[in-house]
């Protein structure tokens, strides 16, 4: 029977395609809409960092509250105290980016460079695709300097070389060994091209800094012990601001509100997208909803133009029940049709969609077209079809057209279908409506 209802209604829609065409049209856009911002949601907002014990990262930050200052960051004796006192916490590692021109074989760049702790990439736990990881004889005072590329620049700049590892480059007045190449992932809190240890970089390296508390410029990562709440360890970091604060005066100003204080990397990563990506979402249920109401209307239009059809089924003895399934699968068959072109389109707006989301996050690159995507697009694609099929089934005069004059059946369609139109316009009128002040305000914020 499933068959039977699907062949007839595969026959109805090849024999109006008209209809056919502006019902997938309307329905694929609005599902490819949500389906790309499902995307970006599911891709930023939902997954789980995509480290090791990523739910137990913590970045730490040095507030002068009473001075408005958010994030002073951290000076080299300011880690090296924490990393001897703390206990609620695990493997401090320390980040922080400079800009060097790194000199090749033919030419000379300007690269964005990361400076960080020998056990940086393994606290994360990314693993280079070619090469290896800085290992502790890296940063050892005297250590020849090393290098690793991020994908982007091993792929744009070295042109994807397979044998990149162990080419030399000048930087910094000192020979530099390239001994790996990073696979994509969050660079969190900038993006760089390069990254090298503290041993390597002159700044980092030199006692000036090694020394001096006042020369903050590095930011500190670390790792919840298991079991140990976040309260715990702000509380914690308060004891030891308070013991750093009474030991070095000179360098904390009484009264200015000196504390430090761990935040969850996950909310930090997406504390910014998080209200972009919640307004994306509202603009695009309004716009799925735009969509449904023009494709009820589609329908309703053409229901009435096969009265006469439903009417001669009913004569010949097909119940209210069969004639609405037969709704019901036409309206499926089309939105599965939909699915496909909505996927279709969230695939040709990933890159687009992925550029916008970068903005705001380094977890733009974890947006991806995935099984969920497309499961999520046959689903709203479906629903969305039914739901507005079925307002022509439900208005459907299938049930009496035998028995009904058809002058009255006339009328009767012909005053639906104002109201109907009435009620589209007023529809589309206050989803517009509502969606404007969001949309400004999304517009005024990334601006």
């Amino acid at each position: 029977m499933l068959r039977q209802d699907a062949l007839y209604a595969l026959r109805v829609m090849i024999k109006n395609p008209g209809f056919a065409l502006l019902g997938v049209i309307t329905l694929a856009l609005g599902v490819g809409v949500n389906t790309a911002v499902f995307s970006a949601v599911r891709g930023v907002v939902l997954q789980p960092l995509p480290y090791t014990n990523g739910q137990d990262i913590v970045i730490l930050h040095e507030e002068l509250q009473k001075k408005g200052v958010a994030d002073t960051l951290f000076s080299v004796p300011e880690i090296n105290d924490y990393r001897d006192q703390v206990s609620t916490l695990s493997d401090l590692v320390e980040y922080h980016r400079m800009r060097f021109t790194l000199l090749g074989q033919d030419r000379a760049e300007r690269v964005r460079t990361g400076v960080v702790s020998f056990n940086y990439f393994d606290f994360f736990g990314v693993k280079p695709i070619l090469g290896r990881n800085f290992e502790a004889r890296d940063e050892k005072p005297g250590a020849p300097p090393v290098i690793l590329l991020s994908s982007g620049f091993w792929r744009n700049h070295q042109f994807s070389d397979p044998n990149i590892v162990g080419k030399n480059f000048v930087m910094n007045d000192k020979v530099h060994t390239v001994i790996g190449v990073l696979p994509p992932f969050p660079q969190y809190p900038a993006e760089n091209d390069v990254y090298m240890t503290t041993s390597s970089c002159p700044f980092r390296s030199s006692p000036m800094f090694i020394e001096g508390r006042e020369h903050r410029m590095m930011n500190l990562f670390a790792r919840r012990k298991p079991g140990i709440a976040q309260t715990q360890v702000n509380s914690e970091l308060s004891l030891i601001s308070r013991r750093l604060e009474q030991r070095y005066p000179g360098f904390y100003p009484p009264g200015a509100g000196y504390r430090a204080v761990a935040a969850s990397l996950s909310n930090e990563l997406t504390a910014e997208a998080r209200p972009v990506l919640w307004m994306l979402v509202y603009e695009a249920v309004f716009v799925l909803f735009i969509a449904c109401a023009n494709l009820a209307n589609l329908t309703l239009a053409r229901l009435a133009r096969r009265e006469q059809e439903l009417a001669v089924r009913t004569a010949l003895g097909a119940s209210r029940n069969r004639l609405v399934r037969q709704l019901f699968t036409e309206s499926a068959m089309l939105g599965l049709v939909a699915a496909v072109l909505s996927v279709a389109f969230a695939v040709f707006s990933h890159g687009l969609l992925v550029q916008f989301v970068s903005r705001f996050t380094p977890r733009a690159l974890e947006i991806n077209i995935d099984g969920w995507v497309l499961l999520f697009a046959i689903l709203a694609a479906l629903l969305t079809s039914i739901l507005s099929g079925s307002a022509a089934a439900f208005f459907s005069r299938a049930g009496g057209a035998a028995a009904s004059c058809q002058a009255a059946m006339s009328l009767s369609w012909a005053l639906y279908r104002s109201r109907n139109r009435s009620s589209q316009f007023c529809v589309q009128y206050f989803s517009w409506t509502g969606l404007a002040s969001p949309a400004r305000t999304m517009c005024l914020r990334i601006r």
